[in-house]
């Protein structure tokens, strides 16, 4: 089975005139043609500014997700703590109940004359 494709004769005579166009760049004046390219400039460079920025970055999460910290606290710090540590439980002996350390505390308990429904 053998079809045509039948093409009108004035497509066929616009298809065979039709030249290739110039590039675009080229249609453009000189000064609308300068601003074009340096506006391409403009992107690439951009592009590859941020790339740069990014490719820095990485290196600087690498170098610190390399780098093990260690024990920094020293005497002196150690002092400022404590008292600082002493500091906030004066401050809050009157919220804090008075237990042991080691003691289970519990917090919001109702008192034994409330009755609860379970």
């Amino acid at each position: 089975m053998v079809t045509t494709f039948d093409v009108p004769p004035s497509t066929v005579i616009l298809l065979l005139a039709k030249q290739p166009a110039d590039p675009v760049l080229e249609q453009l004046d000189p000064p609308r043609r300068a601003a074009v390219i340096m506006a391409l400039l403009a992107l690439v460079l951009t592009g590859l500014l941020l790339v740069t920025i990014v490719m820095l970055g990485a290196h600087w999460v690498r170098r610190l997700a390399r780098h093990k910290p260690g024990a920094r606290r020293t005497a002196g710090t150690e002092a400022i703590a404590a008292a600082q540590n002493e500091q906030l439980r004066e401050s809050l002996r009157s919220v804090l109940p008075e237990v042991k350390t080691s003691d289970t505390v519990q917090l919001g308990r109702a008192p034994r004359d409330t009755k609860i429904d379970l």
